[in-house]
């Protein structure tokens, strides 16, 4: 029996989804998980974004960057982040009060929707004091790194990058351990006083950042101090310095880190020269070979490194005559590593040393401008972190003036930091808004930056600046006793001196 082949027709069929309350993201493509991923990255910039100091520094200190050294496990509103940017944002306003960062960490936890903490600042502090050294320290080199690469060969001086150095000092709170770590000048009575802290900093006048620092007792010799900051130069650097730091010991390290040197003679070295020693190169100019001297206990490196040191120094001497600020005519005399005087000129290294003053004025940008002559920190601890502080706004200041003065064509020399700050300060809050909308926050800095770009110097040559203060104090008593002990003499209109 012949049968037919049965046909097999198989109809087409829809299929349909099992699980139909699952969101359409989880089978998204891959553009799509690109872009999310965007998306949550800029949700957590917006998060991080303390102030608008966070949005107009955000190329310098990038988010993934922070959040990489940041030590603390959790987003919280006393963490590592939000507490830099608040102190960051109380040494940028002038060394502000504690409770102004309080109140910038409050406005950010509540536009991230966090608990917002209490407005007493005693918890704002203590997350002061716990934010580690290494953290800020990391944030320095990263910043130290862009001012760095930044820098182009019209900064440089005949290839040298310049640096100078010199000492300072701040005040810091009357409290039983500053007071050990740091104790007040012998001139002011007990309880009368500040605790002084010295301060020995290192300035590349390449680009107007510092580079490092080593604190000190108020008494202590700048060169003394000095020495632990050798290891920070290299080839082709040219030292700038004063002639508290003319040592052989300091010079002889310099040329061992292969970096030069232009300092003023010492006064004792002063004193006792005879120009006619040495070989004659003209009448300003003479080469001397300076003998290396014997080992002393009071030296800062042991007797084994010191007979490390070169036996001899071959130097330059260049005699200038100068007018002192009393209108007086001087002689003074500089000593350089540079003997080739056919290569460097010596009225050019005469000139060139004018520029050590470029520190001073940097130390009053610090002390003065930010407002860190006085540091209101109970222990010495929080003082050194303080001050890293307000080196690392210099030097966030420094890069946006730089990177201004690239944009209009000018020197970052001819840019007013003070100016700069003003800018600043007048538009930080308006990026808070930024932090997710890149192409608003780049158009916004490239205007920043034009403004900043025309905050020139206006030099005035010749110009008298004398130190004298010309607004008359209150007239009231002088601290003469400790305030437990002291009593105050009533008056009607002016105090007179306690018998």
């Amino acid at each position: 029996m012949n049968r037919k082949p049965v046909e097999l027709r198989i109809e087409s069929v829809t299929k349909q989804p099992l699980l139909t309350d699952f969101p359409t993201t989880i089978f998204a493509n891959s553009k799509r998980r690109w872009q999310a991923s965007i998306r949550a990255s800029r949700a957590l910039l917006n998060q991080q974004s303390l102030s608008g100091y966070a949005v107009i520094f955000q190329e310098i200190l990038p988010a993934e960057f922070l959040r990489s050294i940041d030590p603390t496990a959790r987003q919280r509103a006393y963490g590592h982040l939000p507490v830099f940017w608040a102190w960051l944002a109380q040494i940028l306003e002038g060394n502000a009060s504690c409770s102004r960062a309080v109140s910038l960490i409050q406005s950010w936890s509540r536009a991230s929707q966090l608990p917002v903490p209490s407005p007493d600042t005693s918890s704002y502090c203590k997350a002061r004091s716990r934010v580690r050294l290494s953290f800020l320290k990391a944030i320095h080199r990263n910043v130290l790194a862009v001012l760095i690469r930044r820098t182009q060969e019209e900064d440089l001086w005949h290839g040298f990058a310049l640096k100078a150095i010199d000492g300072s000092s701040v005040q810091l709170m009357d409290t039983p351990a500053n007071q050990k770590a740091y104790p007040q000048p012998s001139s002011q009575k007990e309880g009368c006083g500040f605790p002084t802290m010295g301060v020995v900093g290192l300035l590349n006048l390449s680009h107007g950042g510092w580079e490092a620092h080593k604190t000190c007792r108020w008494n202590r010799h700048d060169s003394r101090a000095a020495s632990s900051l050798v290891q920070y130069l290299g080839g082709g650097d040219l030292l700038l310095a004063d002639r508290a730091f003319c040592s052989y010991e300091l010079i002889a390290r310099c040329q061992q880190r292969g970096a030069q040197v232009l300092m003023r003679l010492h006064q004792a070295r002063h004193k006792a020269l005879r120009w006619n020693k040495g070989k004659r190169i003209n009448s300003h100019e003479r080469l001397v070979i300076w003998q290396r001297p014997e080992w002393r206990p009071g030296s800062s490196l042991p007797r084994k490194l010191w007979e490390q040191l070169p036996a001899t120094l071959d130097l330059r001497l260049i005699k200038l005559n100068y007018e002192n600020r009393s209108g007086e005519q001087g002689e003074l005399i500089l000593v350089t590593t540079l003997t080739d005087d056919v290569r460097h000129d010596g009225i050019e290294l005469a000139e060139l040393y004018a520029r050590r003053w470029d520190i001073e004025v940097k130390l009053r940008d610090l002390k003065t401008t930010l407002g860190l002559e006085f540091l209101a920190v109970k222990s010495p601890r929080l003082a050194h972190k303080h001050l890293w502080m307000g080196i690392i706004a210099c030097n966030l200041l420094r890069a946006l003036m730089q990177e201004a003065a690239k944009k209009e064509g000018r020197s970052i020399w001819q840019l007013s930091f003070k100016g700069t700050l003003d800018t600043l300060h007048s538009s930080h809050e308006s990026f808070r808004r930024f932090a997710d909308k890149p192409r608003l926050r780049k158009r916004a800095q490239e205007q920043l930056l034009n403004e900043m770009g025309s905050k020139v110097l206006h030099l005035r040559p010749f110009r008298q600046e004398p130190r004298a203060k010309k607004r008359r104090p209150k007239s009231y008593q002088f601290l003469t006793k400790p305030r437990g002990e002291f009593s105050e003499i009533p008056h009607r209109s002016t105090y007179r001196k306690p018998a």
